[in-house]
């Protein structure tokens, strides 16, 4: 009996599809570039680039650009009002006391860019890159099954007033002499006669004087949430779009309550030791249409506890007696844990007042440099951080974005074979950044617009990114029932994966046809 010419083509079909979801599988599971360029961070290069890199601002995105170009350039200079006193609180860092979550990123790459990190820190405080994520009450596990003998990847329990200083001390201990500090302001910078590169750097020092720096072969915007660099080219007549910014408002606020904690009261309280042995001893993320609401439990450096409360309104708790019954408000599909609830409990009780340090989460923005047409960028122009996109903080995505930042920046300079930054530089990192980081804003910022309170960017409503929170749902569902999606969503996350990899056959089949619990 011959075989049909339909059997052949269905035939022939099936075995098309099949490879080729063999094929979109692999590529959607291998690891990101940043993942195989992390081997490059810390080595320098064989031949210093020619003249000066500017680093304008000195926090963490600071520190780390500045330790980055100090293996690429023969001389760096960062510049910072509050550097002269490292140990003062910086006032001009709006989350300096704030909580924080480390990704396991910002460690990976911090520990190339200084071996002796960890030993600098006293008392280590090494601990699983797990947020113990509750998502609306409910645990969303993290792939420990990944990992031999159960070690998930590690990072560090630290507050910024911790970590920032740290990395401040360890760049000043570089080896390399190339590394000057100016504590001062960028006040602006002066562009070429042709408008093609930045050729000197303005700085107001501390007592009033104003100097340039000519020799410029890099000018790094680290200025954060001040995002100066724009108003710097266009003051200096760079052309750039009209729409370069765009922004929208959360209209969140949240809380840091850090209590001081005794070793005896510790070894009392009701924490899981799996809970403490991670970066973040509890997490619960209430569901959008609730409100952007996160409640976190941390152990953090020097026998400290963070309780991170956040609200859409002008509620949240100042004094002691007013935070149990703010708890009692927050809502989700399964109540707060109880030895979390029974935790804080103890920690009002039997603590010193703790400090509270509210902050009001501004606008978030996106300086989309990587559209300014070609040609009407500096060539020698570069922004980190959140210089260059800003995140809703209550995601914890921030600091890991300069770690991806930097590592994208490390990349092409070690890809440079002239002495001198070719025409396309700036153009070439912004597009690049703009490659890893976008989806970054639009997974937070499409999210966030589930909220009631949150106004949408010029142009969007809050309808925008309904298929995004849709999906975003099934996968959490999916999650808390496959360990497959559940390692991707983590992956993905901690940003160790691209965004790709939830677009697998075997994620996505599993992902549409879970039933959703939310």
């Amino acid at each position: 009996m011959g075989i049909s010419h339909s059997s052949v083509y269905l035939a022939s079909t099936a075995f098309a599809l099949l490879g080729s979801g063999i094929v979109w599988q692999k590529v959607c599971s291998s690891p990101p570039e940043w993942i195989k360029e992390l081997d490059m961070m810390g080595q320098p290069r064989k031949q210093k680039l020619f003249g000066t890199a500017v680093v304008c601002g000195g926090s963490i995105a600071g520190t780390v650009a500045a330790r980055i170009l100090a293996d690429h350039f023969e001389r760096v200079i960062l510049v910072d009002p509050e550097l002269h006193d490292i140990e003062k609180p910086r006032t001009r860092i709006m989350q300096y006391n704030a909580t924080h979550a480390l990704l396991s990123l910002f460690i990976d790459g911090a520990r190339r860019l200084w071996p002796n990190l960890t030993r600098n820190l006293r008392p280590r405080a090494d601990v699983y890159a797990d947020l113990q994520l509750h998502y609306s009450g409910i645990t969303v596990p993290a792939p420990y099954w990944d990992y031999p003998g159960g070690h998930l990847p590690d990072t560090l329990a630290m507050r910024r007033s911790t970590t920032q200083p740290t990395l401040y001390k360890l760049l000043m201990q570089h080896p390399s002499a190339n590394i000057t500090v100016w504590p001062g302001t960028v006040r602006g910078v002066t562009a070429s006669d042709n408008k093609t590169f930045i050729r000197s750097v303005l700085i107001r020092k501390l007592d009033g004087t104003e100097i340039a720096v000519n020799d410029v072969n890099l000018a790094v915007d680290c200025t954060g949430r001040m995002q100066a660099g724009m108003k710097w080219l266009e003051t200096a007549g760079f052309s750039l779009p009209e729409n370069l910014r765009v922004s929208y408002k959360p209209n969140i606020r949240y809380a840091t309550l850090c209590f001081t904690v005794s070793p005896e009261l510790e070894s009392r309280l009701p924490i899981p030791e799996y809970a403490l042995n991670s970066v973040c001893a509890y997490i619960h993320s209430q569901h959008f249409t609730h409100g952007l609401s996160v409640t976190a439990l941390l152990k953090t450096d020097n026998n400290t506890m963070q309780v991170m409360l956040t609200s859409c309104e002008d509620n949240l708790p100042r004094s002691v007696p007013e935070i149990l019954p703010f708890m009692a408000t927050i809502r989700g599909h399964e109540p707060l844990a109880p030895w979390f609830v029974e935790t804080v409990e103890m920690l009002c009780e039997h603590c010193d007042s703790p400090s509270f340090d509210i902050i009001k989460i501004p606008e978030q923005s996106y300086v989309k440099y990587n559209s300014v047409p070609a040609g009407d960028l500096p060539s020698n122009f570069i922004a980190v951080g959140d210089a260059h996109i800003q995140l809703n903080p209550v995601h914890g995505q921030g600091v890991a974005k300069i770690m991806l930042n930097a590592i994208t920046l490390n990349s092409l300079l070690h890809s440079i074979d002239s002495p001198a930054l070719p025409r396309d530089f700036s153009a070439r990192y912004f597009k690049k950044n703009a490659d890893r980081t976008e989806g970054l804003w639009d997974a937070t910022r499409l999210h966030d617009y589930g909220s009631s309170d949150c106004e949408p960017m010029a142009g969007e409503t809050r309808d925008d990114g309904r298929f995004a929170r849709w999906f975003e749902l099934k996968l959490i569902s999916a999650a808390m029932q496959h360990q497959e999606v559940a390692s991707v969503l983590w992956r993905v996350r901690n940003m160790i994966a691209a965004e790709r990899a939830l677009l697998a056959p075997t994620v996505l089949w599993k992902a549409l046809w879970t039933r959703s619990r939310f």
